[in-house]
């Protein structure tokens, strides 16, 4: 069982960094041949904006969870590493994670139903743009799935802060 989950985590993680890596070489390669297009050609690509918008959504939401995943988000260091007491301090990081993932979750909820109602047409594609947005449900839903599975690291260890020996 263990087994399964490993691959599926590995699997997760792939996607993650694919899509994140995927959706910047995009953006940077449409970007670039937009702009020259304009500038050398005096032609450019009507679409690059509307898909660039979209492909940055997708790196912002995956990139997201991927920091969660390697532990590149900030943190309330300065308020969870100030009490003496260790259970204190497992207590602050434990309502602080609670409320992440809560927020979190809601706003996954949110963009499921903002994405669901999506049937407006994008502007030069005339493709519905809850396919535009569909990245943030997903997104949210990683980020979730990542907070979990840290949780109990993430309550448990202190963060090593500036000036604060380790006890």
């Amino acid at each position: 069982m263990k087994g399964l989950f490993k691959n599926i985590d590995t699997i997760i993680r792939w996607i993650e960094d694919a899509v994140a890596a995927t959706a910047l070489i995009a953006i940077v390669t449409i970007a670039a041949a937009n702009t020259i297009g304009r500038y050398v050609f005096e032609s450019g690509f009507l679409w690059a904006d509307e898909v660039n918008q979209a492909l940055l959504v997708a790196m912002a939401m995956f990139g997201s969870a991927r920091a969660v995943r390697t532990g590149g988000h900030t943190e309330f260091t300065a308020i969870s590493s100030k009490p003496k007491s260790r259970g204190v301090r497992i207590a602050i990081r434990t309502v602080i994670l609670i409320i992440t993932i809560g927020f979190l979750l809601f706003l996954l909820v949110t963009c499921v139903q903002y994405t669901a109602q999506g049937t407006m047409l994008s502007t030069v594609l005339k493709v519905p743009r809850m396919y535009y947005y569909l990245s943030m449900p997903i997104g949210f839903a990683l980020c979730v799935y990542e907070y979990i599975k840290i949780a109990k690291k993430k309550v448990l260890s202190d963060p090593v802060t500036e000036g604060r020996k380790e006890v």
